[in-house]
């Protein structure tokens, strides 16, 4: 293995490793099994639905009209199937529909379908124990332009707060 090879794979871990200790593991997660969606049900149910979240193993779902959930809920067991073997892990236990009207097919996902919370990035302070925690984290990388691109990322990344819109 060259030495390129093994950089490449020590950041891999470190970045898995920095996503765990940020909590961020279950949104790569939903991201994996959003993005798995379209394989699992085909390209024209995927235009005709919407996937919203995943949580504690149930994976909701907008359609566009009450055939596809009826469509959707005779191949439930398959496509939690297909999800789950592609994202190879057990993520998807149940599927929960809700019929949602989409505008023409020709306006953006982001318009036709509204997330149940609405989400504002507030940015924090950091405690100077997450700083301590960053620097050790990137203290192993030996490109300095890539330390301090990751530290940057790193701290941003911390500084972010979700809150609920009013």
């Amino acid at each position: 293995m060259d030495k390129s090879t093994e950089k490449t794979e020590r950041i891999n871990l470190m970045l898995d490793r920095m996503i765990r200790d940020y909590g961020m593991d279950h949104k790569v997660l939903e991201a994996k099994v959003f993005a798995a969606w379209k394989a699992a049900v085909g390209a024209l149910i995927a235009r005709n639905t919407q996937t919203i979240s995943l949580v504690e193993g149930k994976l909701t779902v907008y359609a566009a009209a009450h055939v596809w959930v009826n469509e959707l809920r005779m191949l439930s067991k398959q496509v939690i199937a297909k999800i789950n073997n592609t994202v190879s892990f057990p993520a998807v236990k149940t599927l929960e529909f809700s019929v949602k009207p989409i505008g023409s097919s020709k306006s953006p996902q982001s318009q036709r379908f509204h997330r149940p919370k609405r989400l504002k990035i507030e940015t924090v302070e950091l405690a100077p124990e997450t700083l301590k925690r960053i620097d050790q984290t990137v203290a192993s990388v030996e490109d300095p332009d890539l330390k301090t691109r990751l530290r940057r990322l790193f701290i941003k990344q911390s500084q972010r707060a979700l809150i609920e819109d009013e």
